[in-house]
């Protein structure tokens, strides 16, 4: 019996998933993934992470009642010194029924958190950017800053992308890609003297100091910083950061986990009052959003285990309606 059980547990590769799922279904699952957040429907236990050597190791866990599904997924993401042909994050997203705790699938978890990422930057794009954005600045090469630009070009109609890399071969692959892929211009950047020109500003890197400052940007332009998770790290200029609308995907966990807010907290530059809401807040329309085209509006992630519950959930959905 307990072999059947094992042998029923359906495997989902990254190909397999991007054949299921588009942009549009995985950003409709992070709308309802943090409304159910912040209504309180949806679960998400405090996630573990752990330095083993030359990787961090997650673990995260999210459960929903109404769903009657929990989730765990287990990533390593490697810290520096990226080894050839493989990803910088990989790991496993496991979908277990509530009631029985028998194991749903497992599914490849490392374009799950790139998807789900993307498209989460993709919801907080189509509720605070201004309408008319046609020009993108993504900041970080990887596989989520792929999702983003992805996610970014299904919200609004961009016509041209600036990247910033410090691999210049990244640089360069991305570019090719994401050209041939969504069809618009991308442009690579060494500086940042075209950067006003970025109506949104997307940034996925481990970086440690801000990528850029107040007088880099144009006023108007909604960011979408996903990058630090960590207290250390630091995408995002405090003075930004005090002079904008910010959104965040869990107000406990961004205080807890993200150098962005932690480190001028710390240093008595602005308090935790300089949240406007969680972006679940805003989708349930118990906060407002942009209110004119000059304000500035960041949406700060960490990432919630309530994201790959709902992306899983989604994916199972599709695979079982076939």
């Amino acid at each position: 019996m307990n072999d059947q059980i094992f042998h029923d547990i359906k495997l989902f590769s990254s190909a397999e998933i991007k054949k299921l799922i588009t942009m549009g279904d995985a950003i409709h699952a992070m709308e309802m993934a943090f409304a159910s957040f912040s209504d309180g429907t949806s679960q998400v236990p405090q996630r573990l992470i752990s330095g083993v050597q030359n990787l961090d190791l997650f673990l995260k866990p999210a459960y929903s009642e109404k769903l009657g599904l929990i989730a765990v997924k287990i990533i390593t993401q490697k810290k520096e010194g990226n080894i050839q042909d493989i990803p910088a994050i990989l790991g496993v997203v496991l979908l277990l029924d509530m009631k029985t705790g028998v194991i749903l699938s497992m599914m490849e978890g490392a374009y799950i958190t790139a998807l789900r990422t993307g498209a989460a930057a993709g919801i907080a794009t189509q509720l605070l950017a201004n309408k008319n954005a046609e020009v993108v600045a993504i900041f970080g090469c990887g596989a989520q800053g792929k999702t983003q630009l992805e996610s970014v070009c299904n919200v609004r109609l961009i016509k041209r992308a600036l990247i910033f890399d410090i691999n210049p071969d990244s640089a360069q692959k991305f570019k090719m890609e994401m050209e041939a892929k969504l069809g618009i211009s991308v442009q690579i950047e060494k500086n940042l003297k075209h950067l006003k020109d970025a109506e949104i500003i997307c940034t996925a890197t481990n970086a440690e100091h801000p990528l850029f400052g107040q007088n880099d940007i144009s006023k108007g332009v909604h960011i979408n910083a996903i990058g630090s998770y960590k207290p250390h790290m630091q995408e995002i200029d405090p003075l930004i950061i005090n002079n904008s609308k910010l959104y965040v995907d869990s107000k406990e966990s961004v205080l807890e986990e993200s150098g962005d807010l932690i480190k001028p907290i710390n240093e008595h530059f602005f308090s935790h009052d300089v949240i406007e809401a969680e972006i679940g807040e805003l989708i349930n329309k118990e906060a407002e959003g942009r209110l004119r085209e000059d304000e500035t509006t960041i949406f700060k992630s960490v990432g919630l285990g309530v994201q790959d519950l709902f992306m899983a959930h989604a994916i199972f959905e599709k695979y079982s309606q076939q």
